[in-house]
């Protein structure tokens, strides 16, 4: 007899009976149960070696074994196979991500013979809502918002039956004894007629609609449609960050290049917005204003399969929120902000955004790690104590954890918002809930001005301050599980340095513990903090006049700004001093007159990379620099850079060898360091690293100089990965580790 444990997000996903039936198939017998650590079971037969092989390698594909152990046993007396009821131990049980609807259900959706015909919440044991819909553990209907619904007879028929693909699944519905979708005005008004037809037919008309999915709110309009775009711009206050756009996948190839990886990805359970190539299109020219690339995701709700059509095949679905708060889970939330909302009385008792991915030609850039990701565990070879991570400030999240298991929130928004606070608050005691984590450490950033470090003082815990790049490096360091000293490449816009200033240009040696900052951007002015983040020219004029340069070419900027930032470049009044590599983008970026204000975070970065218009950098040149006593010093490039504005090179040339030198002075730093201590491992991280051309150029250069590379897989590069990092660190410095 074989005894076989199986830990990971094994519940609520159809695994019961699919060890049912596979055990049926081999001849078994025995029985499957549901523990609170995961599934449990016993069975006697041949081939036991072999169902545990088959169990791993066929095992649901919303399933994920994260360990599973088995030993052989003397035999007992089983007379069939069976699936047993639950039990309760002390153990977790992990939740799974709310998961695209699958291909089984969309066909019988499809089909006008099928019960579940067109009906929007079809859903089975391999797909729809979890995470979005569940109250606490264990999984089960009644601690759901499905507890009000009361299956019908027909429900509960394929709900008892183990050979049933819905077999437990615990948001079965039909349109018999399941939710409803209604269509209501921006008055909360319900407007009579069939719901999806109406909305068809008012996005055909230039309305802006909120469409309640799985996981939250979308608003929706005709990605056609110039004029809606631009109210949508409007009321939104976002007149240039790009909208995505969602399509059936027969229509994809007629906006963007992909290739079959991108495919899979974009129809696997996940469903995540892809970012890729551009094509020339129909689409209005403002859903991605000055921008190659286009982020797109398939349907993957019943109600979106509904939407689309031949009258109406692309439509653009962004997040259901005001500027920097979390995804609305509630059409009152979002008010005016559309003309009409498609909702439904499932109520979203965990809301989460889409999530991102940006292919390149040698990674996978995770920009949004979210929905059909949150709350799956990141498993670390470390043991931690209770801990609570309290992450940032911008793409906020938290982490906690307690032995080799990390939990982290989705993206949550800006912490500085007072919705984004409470959304915080009430996500960290579902998360403790749960888990059944209750912390003992707490762990912040080094910025006491962030929410995030108030809320960590607050707790009344053990409180372990964390240098923000030291985190970013951490976090990659534990997708790898690396726990030795690294070099550590940390590059980014903003983050409190232990000397008070701004730190964003560093490479580190570091190990969990502690870190030694070897090299940094050389400081530079920033003069008015976040006001010239937001106007970059600002950025540009600063540092031109640090270094002596000309001004005269620099765009919307007046004289009388001129003369107020010179005063206080020589006063010091309000001029905080930076290494941000994010800010020296800014900088270039204006110089190549490339949004001199910007609307969103990193608009002039992302314009300044779209420049090199993805061509090589074989033939660029480097400008020079030195990288010398702890300092890549910049000043160089700048003056390089003027030069050859003054002499009318062309500014895509510019752009792509700016890219080219920060690449190379990368390379020296890192080697200048190997020399110094045979490190050979480098981490790359920082929201900067999600600019395609640096991380690849810079992985691959230091690849080719026999270094061993590590760059984020399935956690951000931004700041949403920080949590992470600073589990780690936070217990390093307590000893733990």
């Amino acid at each position: 007899m074989i005894k076989i444990k199986i830990n990971g997000i094994v519940q609520g996903v159809g695994f019961r009976p699919f060890i049912f039936r596979l055990a049926t198939e081999m001849n078994l017998k025995g029985y499957v149960l549901n523990s609170s650590a995961g599934v449990e079971i016993e069975a006697i037969g041949e081939n036991l070696e072999t169902f545990v092989k088959r169990i791993q390698n066929e095992a649901p594909p919303a399933s994920q074994i994260d360990e599973i152990s088995h030993q052989f046993t003397e035999d007992k007396i089983y007379e069939n196979f069976t699936i047993k009821k639950s039990k309760s131990n002390e153990g977790i049980t992990l939740i799974s991500p709310d998961l695209a609807v699958c291909e089984d259900c969309v066909t019988e959706f499809k089909n006008q013979k099928d019960p579940r015909y067109n009906y929007a919440f079809i859903n089975c044991t391999n797909c729809g809502p979890r995470y979005s819909i569940i109250e606490t553990t264990p999984y089960d209907r009644p601690k759901t918002t499905m507890k009000t619904f009361e299956m019908c007879n027909y429900c509960k028929s394929e709900y008892e039956n183990p050979l049933d693909r819905r077999f437990h699944a615990q948001p079965i519905a039909c349109p018999k004894c399941g939710p409803q979708l209604k269509l209501i005005d921006n008055d909360f008004n319900e407007v009579s007629g069939n719901p999806i037809s109406q909305t068809i037919e008012l996005l055909k008309n230039g309305k802006i609609i909120g469409i309640k999915g799985i996981s939250g709110f979308h608003i929706c309009c005709d990605a056609t449609n110039f004029e809606v775009i631009t109210e949508l711009r409007k009321r939104k206050n976002r007149p240039h960050k790009p909208f995505a756009v969602m399509c059936k996948a027969e229509n994809l190839a007629k906006i963007v290049e992909f290739e079959e990886k991108h495919l899979k990805l974009l129809k696997s359970p996940i469903a995540p917005i892809v970012v890729l190539p551009k094509k020339a299109n129909k689409l209005s020219q403002n859903v991605a204003p000055q921008n190659p690339n286009l982020g797109v995701f398939l349907p993957y709700a019943p109600q979106h399969y509904q939407i689309l059509s031949d009258k109406l095949p692309f439509i653009i679905m962004t997040s259901g929120n005001l500027n920097n708060e979390p995804i609305a889970a509630d059409e009152k939330e979002l008010g005016k902000l559309c003309d009409y909302y498609l909702t439904h009385n499932r109520p979203i008792i965990n809301r989460s955004d889409d999530s991102i991915i940006i292919p390149t030609k040698k990674h996978q850039i995770l920009a949004r790690r979210s929905r059909g990701f949150v709350p799956s565990p990141q498993k670390i070879p470390l043991k931690t104590l209770p801990t609570l991570a309290c992450g940032a400030e911008l793409k906020l999240t938290f982490s906690i954890s307690e032995n080799e298991t990390i939990y982290t929130s989705p993206y949550l928004g800006n912490a500085a918002t007072k919705r984004t606070q409470q959304f915080y608050r009430e996500t960290v005691e579902n998360f403790q809930k749960w888990f059944r984590i209750q912390p003992e450490l707490a762990v912040c950033d080094l910025q006491p001005d962030f929410a995030s470090t108030q809320f960590a003082e607050k707790l009344n815990l053990p409180l372990v301050r964390v240098q923000h790049h030291h985190a970013h490096i951490a976090a990659v360091m534990s997708e790898h599980n690396l726990n030795e000293k690294v070099i550590g490449i940390a590059y980014d816009g903003t983050g409190y340095g232990t000397d008070k200033k701004i730190w964003g240009g560093e490479i580190f040696v570091n190990n969990y513990a502690n870190f030694e900052r070897k090299f940094h951007l050389n400081y530079m002015p920033l003069v008015g903090g976040d006001a010239a983040i937001r106007k970059p020219v600002r950025i540009a004029f600063a540092y031109l006049k640090k270094i002596g340069e000309n001004t005269d070419f620099l765009k919307d900027i007046s004289e009388m700004e001129k003369n107020v930032i010179s005063k206080q470049l020589e006063t010091h009044f309000n001029v905080f001093e930076t290494s941000s590599i994010g800010r020296l983008f800014d900088c270039v970026a204006t110089m190549l007159d490339l949004f001199p204000t910007i609307s969103f975070e990193a608009q002039s970065a992302m314009a300044l990379e779209f420049l090199c218009e993805r061509e090589s950098l074989e033939n660029a040149k480097v400008y020079p620099f030195k990288v010398e006593n702890k300092i890549i010093d910049i000043r160089p490039i700048l003056k390089a850079i003027s030069t050859d504005i003054k002499n009318g090179e062309k500014f895509k040339n510019i752009a792509k060898a700016f890219h080219k030198t920060i690449i190379y002075f990368t390379l020296d730093a890192v080697q200048q360091i190997y020399a110094e201590t045979g490190i050979n491992k480098v981490c790359l991280a920082g929201g900067v690293m999600q600019n395609s051309i640096l991380l690849d150029g810079i992985s691959e250069l230091l690849s080719k100089n026999n270094f061993t590379v590590f760059a984020p897989q399935n956690l951000p590069s931004n700041d949403s990965s920080i949590s992470v990092g600073q589990i780690l660190i936070g217990n390093a410095q307590k000893g733990v580790l």
